[in-house]
């Protein structure tokens, strides 16, 4: 997601990372808080929307299981109450990625997938199916408790030699070096974290549901990509990685 909205910045799909996403989202336009209309795109992009989140146990969030009923989840989520002002703090949270996913649909007029199938999919060669959707046609690629995305090892390799090249594959441009570069720098809500990266001493990843992870090592040129499969037990596997890194030093 974090290199769809890059794309979408230099095309003008979006005019600025610093832009209400109230102007993308009518259902924060509402005033159903006072904090609504200052939460930006880029807050979203470095998870301190500021909205509350409850993260439950190991996948399990009730809140999540509660969005999933409705018939829309964007009037859901503004319902939510917020417990931080906008940029303040960081808390990972499926919010504000499953809110970044509708401004892209809504900024482009189709959906996140179909935009990250053009820009990012086909020019990577990458074969996915659909991501699932909400009723009010929010791309998500998590639904019901389940990984729904079909990116195979090699597929999550390609994302992570996009970063590693600066935007580039295969002689090709895809993305702005600039927004790689911010990507990977720590925002003010968190030093370990930029847009939708995790940061670290010798690299960076990009983590997700039950525990897939393309991790980046650019001073070593090393990519290493995890796929996990969810456990009844909360599972971490950063630990490989840092073993073949330290096998190669």
């Amino acid at each position: 997601m974090s290199i769809v909205l890059g794309i979408c910045l230099d095309k003008g799909i979006i005019k600025r990372f610093d832009e209400p996403i109230m102007n993308y989202l009518s259902e924060f336009a509402q005033n159903n808080h006072m904090y609504h209309k200052s939460i930006t795109i880029r807050h979203l992009l470095t998870m301190s929307s500021g909205i509350y989140r409850n993260p439950g146990i190991h996948y399990h969030c009730p809140m999540i299981v509660q969005m999933m009923r409705t018939n829309s989840w964007l009037s859901h989520i503004s319902d939510v109450i917020m417990s931080d002002y906008p940029g303040n703090k960081f808390v990972y949270k499926e919010w504000d990625v499953i809110l970044l996913s509708a401004v892209i649909g809504n900024a482009a007029s189709r959906t996140a997938y179909e935009v990250c199938k053009e820009f990012i999919y086909e020019p990577l060669h990458i074969e996915s199916g659909a991501w699932a959707h909400s009723p009010d046609r929010v791309s998500y690629s998590v639904m019901n408790g389940e990984e729904n995305s079909d990116l195979s090892a090699r597929d999550f390799g390609k994302i992570g030699l996009l970063f590693l090249n600066n935007g580039m594959f295969n002689g090709q441009g895809i993305v702005l070096e600039d927004y790689v570069k911010q990507a990977i720098s720590s925002s003010k809500a968190s030093s370990g974290y930029g847009y939708l990266c995790w940061l670290f001493d010798e690299g960076y990843a990009c983590r997700g549901f039950v525990g897939q992870e393309i991790n980046v090592y650019p001073d070593n040129k090393l990519i290493t990509v995890i796929q996990a499969t969810a456990t009844l037990s909360s599972k971490l596997y950063g630990d490989i990685s840092k073993e073949i890194l330290k096998a190669l030093n």
